[in-house]
């Protein structure tokens, strides 16, 4: 499965903007902010491409949170001795993606991408890395309990716990939807948020659901992707502040961003009444 890519380039894109504010602050002026080339790229094990996203940078100062697309540039996906042409989504502004079928991503793959825009060449290598193995859930029922005033719940009672191999120390993390077309919340106050929980990357073999973590009652689909470091990098980036400023960590040659690969395993659980 495929995170949606507008969640996850929202994730990413506040990151960057993050990072990109406090790396540039001291050093580079706002004019030549704007002719940096931004990459969001991101490669799934059997999902074709279509999340390739370029953007301006912010100018410093900026109310905006989006950044202005990118959308005349050259971008290619190379994988062995072959090169494919992405063309830009009518959609997304600033997506490029790649229309044909006779790009198969799988486990393994060492893929580089190269974008030419306004005479600047951007290049980036990244490696598709293994998909989770041993994925199980010890309860395919995630309990909520009732909300006593006085009582605490045992978090361990109303919780489940996903298990899978990591004998490498690998980084992953754990995307949670719930997909009932409409679910009922389970307190009046989760209505008013998204059902998807996004955790952080970590080196572990186990991630414990509590049903805290839950804001809507159903079926839920539960996906642990496998990431590699750069994706590593640009999350733990989002730490430094004005009193600690270092370079944007990127895996970008003449530009700024990350381009990365994912690939992932999913389970289903169902959350109900205590």
């Amino acid at each position: 499965m495929m995170m949606n890519k507008t969640n996850l380039n929202k994730i990413v894109s506040l990151l960057l903007i993050i990072i990109i504010s406090f790396g540039c602050e001291e050093n580079i002026s706002t004019e030549i902010n704007k002719d940096i080339v931004v990459v969001q790229g991101f490669i799934y094990a059997d999902q074709p491409v279509t999340d390739i996203s370029l953007t301006e940078v912010l100018p410093l100062g900026s109310q905006d949170t989006l950044a202005p697309p990118i959308i005349n540039a050259e971008v290619y996906i190379s994988k062995e001795n072959d090169k494919y042409l992405l063309i830009p989504d009518e959609v997304s502004e600033g997506f490029y993606y790649y229309p044909g079928d006779d790009l198969l991503i799988s486990s393994g793959d060492e893929l580089s991408l190269e974008v030419n825009v306004n005479n600047q060449k951007i290049f980036s290598e990244t490696i598709v890395p293994p998909k989770p193995t041993n994925l199980e859930l010890d309860s395919d029922t995630l309990l909520v309990p009732e909300f006593v005033m006085g009582r605490p719940p045992d978090l361990e009672y109303y919780s489940i716990t996903l298990t899978w191999d990591n004998f490498d120390n690998s980084y992953y993390y754990v995307v949670i939807d719930n997909i009932e077309d409409d679910a009922e919340p389970i307190e009046a106050i989760s209505g008013k948020f998204a059902s998807r929980f996004v955790s952080k990357p970590s080196i572990s073999n186990e991630y414990r659901v509590s049903f805290r973590t839950a804001t809507h009652y159903g079926k839920h689909l539960m996906i642990l992707y496998r990431v590699n470091q750069e994706y590593v990098d640009l999350y733990e980036s989002r730490d430094q502040d004005s009193r600690n400023l270092n370079e944007p960590l990127t895996n970008i040659e003449n530009g700024l961003g990350v381009f990365s690969a994912f690939a992932s395993d999913s389970v289903y659980f169902y959350a109900v009444k205590e």
